[in-house]
């Protein structure tokens, strides 16, 4: 099959269909679909879930280095870790001798059900190459707002997170291993 064929077959210009078979960004996604169509083909997307706000935002960075400065010598600290592919990354991992916390921040929490699947398909990366337990702490800026987000979740919320904020922060303080998930509620620093 010829180009213009082809491109007439699929119902798009002729420069668009050179623009498709150069690999062009720029074509729309009903071409690409049209093209494939004519050519017998069927169009196959991959998505991936978008690149999370890092721990640039100087909240989420204070609320990090409050926490880790509270941890005691038993935790070893490291900021936005690696946890798969497309440069996920989480917020703070308290690497300890018997177990990992895998700490993500939430200043606002928006959708609970997508940010906790995203929370715990990065821990369960992190749990897979490491051999001890790891543990997902969310700590989440005490406000009005976020308490009220949470409210009609209360009773899966405590099944998920059976750790509190009193046991969290003991299990840090301490250097003991906290040995459940756990949902931590934080003042913001002052700035």
């Amino acid at each position: 099959m010829t180009r213009a064929s082809a491109s007439r077959r699929a119902g798009v210009a002729r420069s668009t269909w050179d623009r498709i078979e150069a690999g062009d960004p720029a074509v729309t996604v009903a071409a690409l679909t049209a093209a494939a169509d004519a050519v017998g083909l069927d169009l196959v997307l991959q998505t991936y879930p978008g690149r999370e706000p890092s721990l640039r935002d100087s909240g989420q960075m204070a609320m990090a280095q409050s926490l880790a400065e509270l941890a005691a010598p038993a935790w070893r600290a490291s900021f936005e870790e690696p946890a798969g592919e497309h440069g996920r990354a989480i917020d703070l991992v308290l690497w300890g001798p018997d177990e990992i916390l895998a700490v993500e921040i939430e200043r606002q929490l928006v959708d609970w059900q997508s940010q906790l699947r995203r929370w715990s398909a990065k821990r369960d990366w992190l749990a897979a190459q490491h051999a001890r337990p790891v543990r997902l702490v969310v700590m989440v800026a005490e406000t009005h707002g976020n308490r009220a987000a949470l409210r009609p979740f209360a009773s899966v919320t405590e099944r998920t997170f059976p750790a509190g904020t009193r046991a969290v922060l003991q299990a840090i303080r301490s250097g003991t291993p906290l040995g459940a998930d756990g949902l931590c509620w934080m003042r913001q620093p002052r700035r």
